[in-house]
């Protein structure tokens, strides 16, 4: 009886289904070089596991902070961007205030609500996956407390109007902009707008450009607001491994991380036009690692690409995203057997 209300529960789902090529989850193909994994390990031997690492993390904050141009004060730390994101939904004004995003998008928001059990005021993205005021004007009444922007967006790939993010936070809202995949975007971020906002912040992660392993996000916030919220995350929520590799690779493998997010950049845009060139496939614009395309029948396509060893991300049950699949970008091998199999598939329908 304890656990009653999670009966109906809606847990986060990825993609298990084994493949030898897997595009389901927008991840870094690429592992750390050999030369950079070395490093990283004669760091990791001299970590006493016996003791906890500094609860301020002051020497991970100022490399992360200049990773992503800001002070130290300006940032707070998480486990992944997710705890972030729950820590936010959480603290963020009162219990029975609702939280506002839009749909289709990163479905933690939603899943952090429901575990709270924190009401949601879920608007539509119009027709182009995009904001649209109207939309937003109808969330606005029902007085939530905090709003979530991914941009660009998940599922969708694109990036949102910033006017209209503005305009929410302008209507005292508490608006957090998720930048997870802004490395792979040419728009304008949102960070300056969060080091002078109040009830601005942005949320990174190190997830999406080739350390998913270790589950480091961080938040961006004017310091008076980031020393509070730094103030109530959980002690310790970065493990010792998790400091020393991120120091490592961000400050020694950073030239080698930007190499490959402009080698991901490079293969979307050569894996898009060549999609684009199948019959039968809508393909939607991309700031991301992954692109969206619109299929005859989704799940009969997704089956069929299994079968041809390609795993992709079904997105087809999600309202407004019927027949439709995100596919994220692989290693140029991979993505010319993701392009040979969906031309092949959609060819035979």
């Amino acid at each position: 009886m304890f656990l009653d209300r999670f009966k109906d529960f809606k847990n986060y789902k990825t993609e298990t289904t084994p493949c030898k090529v897997k595009l389901s989850s927008n991840e870094n193909p690429y592992d750390l070089p050999q030369w950079l994994k070395e490093k990283v390990s004669q760091e990791v031997k001299k970590i006493p596991l016996n003791r906890y690492p500094d609860p301020t993390y002051r020497e991970l904050k100022e490399i992360v902070a200049t990773f992503y141009g800001v002070k130290p004060e300006n940032i707070v730390l998480g486990n992944g961007s997710d705890e972030l994101i729950h820590l936010l939904i959480t603290v963020i004004g009162e219990i029975n205030q609702p939280v506002m995003y839009p749909v289709p998008t990163f479905p933690m928001y939603q899943v952090s609500a429901d575990i709270i059990g924190r009401p949601k005021t879920e608007f539509p993205l119009d027709e182009n996956f995009q904001l649209s005021k109207k939309s937003i004007d109808r969330a606005l009444k029902e007085k939530p407390a905090i709003a979530f922007f991914a941009s660009p967006n998940n599922p969708t790939g694109n990036s949102f109007d910033r006017d209209l993010i503005l305009y929410t936070a302008e209507n005292n809202v508490f608006t957090v902009v998720d930048e997870a995949y802004i490395h792979f975007s040419d728009k304008k971020d949102f960070v300056g707008e969060a080091l002078e906002r109040e009830n601005l912040v942005v949320i990174r992660t190190m997830s999406k450009i080739g350390l998913a392993g270790i589950r480091l996000g961080a938040l961006i916030a004017r310091e008076d607001i980031a020393t509070v919220i730094d103030r109530i995350r959980p002690p310790f929520n970065i493990t010792y491994p998790t400091e020393v590799i991120a120091k490592t690779v961000l400050t020694e493998g950073k030239e080698e991380i930007n190499r490959q997010i402009q080698t991901i950049v490079s293969e979307r845009k050569r894996v898009m036009e060549e999609v684009s060139k199948a019959g039968n496939i809508k393909v939607y614009p991309s700031d991301a690692n992954f692109f969206l395309i619109k299929v005859p029948d989704g799940n009969l396509v997704h089956r069929m690409l299994i079968q041809e060893g390609v795993l992709v991300r079904n997105m087809s049950h999600l309202k407004g995203l019927e027949n439709c699949l995100r596919v994220s970008i692989g290693k140029p091998e991979e993505n010319n057997q993701f392009i040979k199999a969906i031309k092949k598939v959609v060819g035979s329908i």
